[in-house]
């Protein structure tokens, strides 16, 4: 019986596009944190899928994009069970788009649905963060006041690596506006 369902899942995944695969599932996001790097001190920033979850982040627009590390867990069951002649795991999520809503709280949608690139892999039965610039430039008006609240809705798309396009479950993020220096609070942002 396992066998017959793991092959339907497999099935699944190899001829056609899976919305809303509850086999890939954010479950938390996480700011990131900064690390020197190398004897000349430059910046860096890790995003560690361990950390807590923060409710929200400040953002200031002139100051970051609201990079995170949105963590998503891979339950996709691994092919090599339905095949192990082949021995070949093709359910690794590889990440390279996330598609974004906004929504200013109290004001309705802003700035339309955006598509930005992302970077990250999840392998089979694994957890991993994929980095999502969730407000790249231009995302909401410069203008939003501050003390709004910015209302993310995103999902991520991408490959598995049989060629199978995915993408997780929806999640949702809010940012608090802030306009002075460094009320974000977060160089990774």
């Amino acid at each position: 019986m396992m066998n017959r369902i793991a092959i339907l899942l497999v099935l699944a995944a190899a001829g056609c596009k899976i919305k809303n695969n509850a086999s890939l599932v954010i479950t938390k996001v996480v700011a990131g944190t900064a690390v020197t790097t190398g004897a000349g001190g430059g910046a860096a920033c890790t995003f560690n899928p361990g950390d807590v979850e923060t409710d929200f982040l400040g953002y200031n627009p002139t100051e970051n994009t609201g990079t995170l590390g949105v963590v998503v867990q891979n339950a996709i069951l691994p092919s090599t069970n339905v095949n192990p002649a082949l021995r070949t795991d093709a359910e690794t999520f590889l990440a390279h788009q996330a598609v974004i809503d906004y929504e200013i709280v109290g004001q309705g949608a802003v700035g339309g649905e955006r598509i930005v690139p992302v970077d990250g892999a999840v392998p089979t039965g694994g957890t991993a963060p994929v980095i999502v610039p969730l407000l790249p430039a231009g995302a909401v008006p410069a203008t939003v006041a501050p003390g709004s609240i910015i209302r993310t809705t995103f999902h991520i798309e991408g490959k598995l690596v049989d060629g199978s396009s995915v993408h997780t479950s929806e999640r949702e993020y809010l940012w608090v506006v802030c306009a002075s220096t460094g009320c974000a609070g977060n160089v990774c942002l």
